[in-house]
Parts: structure tokens; sequence; C-alpha cells
């Protein structure tokens, strides 16, 4: 039986990851900044479940949500950083403030909680930590800098520590999920109160006040939770998992493209060089 900690459990991806462990038998701790939202969840095996109250800005709480995790359960097996929001503002009209939230909450909080975390992993020498990121890591859309930026930092940071603890007994992975029908499109997104003129051409495509929670995404996230529990606890577990078929098309638009303009530019690109001898 594995101990798993949750982050952003009261609904979407999260829940459906939760759901998906105990289902499997496991145990999970699971988070949430309003911990009445996991009450149904706690309901369905609660000998298994602990719901703990976790803000991704409070290095105090998460301190204290880790060490009352390994008091219940004796350790932490996996962690699973998925809480986030997203912020929808033109690099020009984002507000530093809010970004600088954005970037605690998607980047700087899962990060610490990977810190907390590890020390217990490193004395067993196994545990698995998956970063939820968002296929926005892989190539910045319009009207999402700020996002993707945060993702793509905690995607880099997550390829670094694979190579540190991977001697350790202990593995990495990334889940890069597409468009999903979780409320991550309707009240959870944030947007700037800042608009620049010159950016409303484009603003159907990506402001928040232009746009409307239709509800339509192809990705299920219950269904997305059970295949990232699955192929998680797989013995060749990829270092990246894209979740929809959309997250699919847009990796592989994103990757051809980039390999494409490096294949034209690579001549150009050795001349900084020294000239050989």
């Amino acid at each position: 039986m594995h101990t798993w900690l949750i982050t952003g459990c009261s609904s979407g991806l999260g829940l459906g990851i939760a759901k998906a462990v105990l289902r499997r038998g496991d145990q999970a701790v699971v988070t949430a900044r309003n911990t009445a939202a996991l009450d149904a969840l706690v309901r369905t095996c609660p000998e298994r479940v602990l719901p703990l109250r976790l803000d991704l800005n409070d290095p105090v709480r998460m301190k204290q949500v880790v060490q009352t995790t390994c008091r219940r359960f004796g350790a932490i097996d996996v962690l699973v950083n998925n809480a986030g929001h997203g912020y929808r503002a033109a690099v020009e009209e984002s507000e530093p403030q809010a970004v600088a939230e954005l970037f605690e909450t998607n980047f700087f909080g899962p990060m610490e909680l990977i810190r907390l975390v590890l020390p217990q992993m490193r004395a067993r020498r196994n545990g698995l930590i998956i970063n939820v990121t968002s296929i926005g890591a892989v190539r910045g859309a319009l009207g999402n800098g700020y996002y993707s930026a945060a993702k793509g930092a905690l995607e880099l940071a997550s390829e670094a520590l694979d190579k540190e603890v991977r001697h350790l007994g202990i593995r990495v992975m990334l889940a890069e999920p597409g468009a999903m029908r979780t409320g991550f499109y309707g009240k959870r997104l944030e947007s700037s109160r800042i608009t620049i003129p010159d950016y409303d051409i484009l603003a159907g495509r990506y402001r928040k006040t232009a746009q409307t929670d239709s509800q339509d995404q192809p990705g299920d996230p219950l269904r997305a939770g059970e295949t990232l529990v699955e192929t998680a606890l797989r013995p060749d577990t990829p270092f990246r998992l894209l979740l929809g078929s959309d997250a699919v098309r847009t990796a592989e638009t994103a990757l051809e493209n980039r390999l494409r303009e490096l294949r034209t530019w690579a001549k150009v690109s050795r001349q900084a060089d020294f000239p050989e001898t």
C-alpha cells in the first residue's frame, strides 16, 4: 500500500487522481484551500483518506502538512503537485503582484513541497514525485505567457531534479494535461484588470472577459487521473506523460516546428564556435 500526498483535490484532475488512488487500495492525503470541498471524497473511505488544508503560498502550512502526513501514515511514497491556476493577460497587461502569486502557486510552492518531502524519501531510498504542468509548458500560448513560464520553470527544475535523485531510488515524472472539463476555465482562472487598446484585436482569443467556460474540452479529468496513476506505477514510467488527444497534437506540432527551425538555422548557429584549426 502506497501513501500519496496530492495537492488541489477539491475538483478536476486532482479529484480524479485521488479517486484513482483510493480505488487501487492506497492511502491518500488530499489537500485543498477549503477542506469542506473534500467531504464527499473522505466519506468514500475515511480510514484511508486524510483531508488537510493547504495553501501553496504558506510555507509554514506546507511543513505542517508534511509532518502530519508522516505522523498519520508513516511516510510519503508519492507526492503529486497538482494544485495551480491560470492567468490570462498579455505580458504588457500583466499585474506584477498577480504574476508573483501565480509563480508562488505554480512554481515556488510545489518546489518547496518537494524540498520538504525529499529527506524522508532519501532516507528510505524510494519515492515518486509527480509534477502536473500543462501543455502550456510545451509552447507559449497567446495571453498565457506568464502561466507558460511558471509551468515551464517547473518542468526544467523537474528535469534537473530527476538527474539529482535517480541514484537515490527516487523517480520524477511530469504530467502535461491538455484542455479538460474542470473549473480551470471558470472562476479559478485569474485575469488582469489592465487592458491596453493595442491588444484589443487579439482580446477574443485570450481575455477571460471575452470567453465563456463552454465545458466542451476533450479531456476527462477522472479518466486522466486514472491514466496518470496507472502509468506512474509502471516499471517503465515515462518522464513526460501527455494527457489528452489535444495535448498530443499540440506537442507534436510545437516540437516539429522547433526541430525544423533548429535544422534550418544550424549552419548559422555553428558560426558562433571558434574557427577550426
